[in-house]
C-alpha cells in the first residue's frame, strides 16, 4: 500500500510532513504552525469552517469573528495562525490573506503586541452582533 500524500505547508510548501509542538502542527522544514492548536477539536475551529453565506466571510464583523473563532476576541494569536485562519475564511491564499491583514492593522482592527502576535483592537460591538449566550 503507497504511503498517504501529504499535504504542502501551507508558507513554504514543503512535504516533508508536519510535527506536533504544544498542540499545534509545526512545519518540519520552516517551522511554521501548520495545523492550530486542537484543529479538530470541534467543528468551530477557523481552519475547518465551511461558511455558506458570503457576507459572513466579509465585512466589519470578519476580524472579530476571526478572534471568537481561535479562543475568544481578547486573545492573542500568532500572525501564521491568524492568516492561516484568515485564508481558509476568505477561501484565499496566504498572500491575499496577508493584504487583509495589513489593511486590518493600517486601519485599526487588528494591532500588532510584538513582532509575530496579534490582538483584536478594542472594539465596540456591532449593533447586528447577537449576545452572547452563557455555557
Amino acid at each position: 500500500m503507497p504511503p498517504a500524500a501529504r499535504t504542502p505547508c501551507p508558507r513554504c510548501g514543503s512535504l516533508r510532513g508536519v510535527v506536533l509542538v504544544h498542540g499545534h502542527g509545526q512545519c518540519l522544514t520552516c517551522n511554521t504552525n501548520a495545523e492550530p492548536c486542537c484543529a479538530g477539536d470541534d467543528g468551530n475551529d477557523a481552519s475547518t469552517q465551511k461558511l455558506t453565506e458570503p457576507h459572513t466571510n466579509s465585512g466589519p464583523r470578519l476580524f472579530p469573528k476571526l478572534f471568537d473563532s481561535l479562543g475568544g476576541r481578547d486573545v492573542t494569536v500568532t500572525t501564521q495562525a491568524l492568516l492561516f485562519a484568515l485564508s481558509n475564511r476568505l477561501g484565499s491564499d496566504l498572500n491575499e490573506a496577508r493584504l487583509v491583514l495589513e489593511a486590518a492593522e493600517r486601519v485599526g482592527i487588528v494591532r500588532t503586541q510584538t513582532a509575530g502576535l496579534h490582538r483584536l483592537q478594542d472594539v465596540v460591538p456591532c449593533p447586528v452582533d447577537p449576545p452572547a449566550s452563557a455555557p
